[in-house]
């Protein structure tokens, strides 16, 4: 009787430190996945409306992405899956965004009056993959090419940079993704996390 009695006791004991064990686990991860960053200096970050694509193929706000989702990114010229691994939340950011407007590398509009552009914003010191390799947004200048993700057809198409506008306007909360391949699609513009 001593014996199933002091087994039942070590048994229980057990299993409390692990129940402390997986607490302490999962406490960590939470910290780790979801930052609140107290610092601004330097920081990369988009606005809490900036679309990021998903592994489907739809789009959420950069503020509803959760950890653990599915991302799409581009890899040799092709669309692929990555894992958004931590998320970087900024309260009243004091870097205002810089903004770049893009159009197609291959500009077959000539005479047309309407020539398609993107917009991208993001910190000027956000790095953005480009021909050159990363750069920091506030860097980039008309020699650059960016890649952009058309989703009704599935190609990744090359985007000049048309003009960089610094101090293009503050927001009052911001985002940032880490992703395990260290980049992602915001409005299918394909971006660096670090």
């Amino acid at each position: 009787m001593k014996f199933l009695t002091t087994s039942i006791f070590s048994l229980l004991s057990l299993t409390i430190f692990a129940q402390t064990e997986i607490a302490a686990v999962s406490s960590i991860q939470s910290q780790a996945t979801i930052r609140i960053s107290k610092t601004t200096k330097r920081c990369k970050y988009f606005s809490a409306n900036a679309p990021v694509t998903m592994a489907d193929g739809s789009v959420k706000s950069i503020a509803e992405v959760r950890v653990g989702e599915h991302v799409k990114t581009c890899k040799d010229g092709k669309t692929t899956i990555t894992q958004v691994k931590q998320i970087d939340v900024f309260n009243q950011p004091t870097s205002p965004l810089t903004a770049v407007y893009l159009r197609p590398a291959e500009d077959n509009t000539s005479g047309s009056p309407i020539v398609p552009a993107l917009l991208l914003e993001a910190t000027p010191h956000h790095y953005v993959q480009t021909n050159h390799g990363r750069k920091r947004m506030k860097r980039l200048s008309k020699k650059d090419i960016l890649y952009h993700y058309e989703p009704s057809t599935g190609i990744v198409s090359s985007w000049k940079v048309g003009a960089v506008q610094e101090n293009a306007r503050r927001v009052s909360k911001a985002y940032n993704l880490e992703t395990v391949d260290g980049t992602y699609l915001v409005d299918n513009v394909m971006v660096a996390n670090n």
